[in-house]
């Protein structure tokens, strides 16, 4: 098991990833591969973003990836997670461990949002809180019906 950071090579691997990931509790929109391997290229090499896979035996089978950019409503900056997945047990909480440091390290970065859905294994929330993600909040969101 390694981390390290993500390629572009790796793009096709973290599109699987995040189909899956949204494919969990589905909206119904239809995911857009297309689209989540531009914004995973927008993100990869670029250090104003954070992009890290974890690898079982060669293959990539956990992501994490966040988007910064200003803040709306504060001076500074805001980093939001895109995607979180993991398929190897341990890995997502290793990747969001470097997540956290890395936020940390970057004193632009104000407020970072890691969203999390309703049925997500307390281990998780346990760590964010751990980690310093401490403001819980409840996201509502509207999705247009097909």
């Amino acid at each position: 098991m390694a981390l390290r950071p993500a390629k572009t090579s790796d793009i096709p691997a973290i599109v699987e990833l995040a189909i899956k990931s949204v494919s969990r509790d589905p909206l119904p929109v239809t995911p857009d591969p297309e689209r989540m391997a531009a914004m995973a290229a927008s993100l990869i090499g670029n250090p104003a973003h954070f992009a890290w896979v974890g690898e079982t035996d060669g293959k990539v089978t956990a992501c994490v990836g966040a988007q910064v950019g200003p803040g709306f409503w504060f001076r500074g900056l805001q980093a939001s997670v895109l995607v979180y997945f993991a398929e190897t047990p341990g890995q997502g909480g290793l990747l969001i461990v470097k997540l956290a440091r890395w936020v940390k390290s970057r004193s632009g970065i104000k407020l970072a949002v890691f969203e999390t859905e309703p049925d997500t294994d307390p281990r998780l929330d346990r760590l964010l809180v751990r980690l310093g993600f401490g403001r819980k909040t409840n996201n509502w969101g509207y999705v247009r019906q097909p």
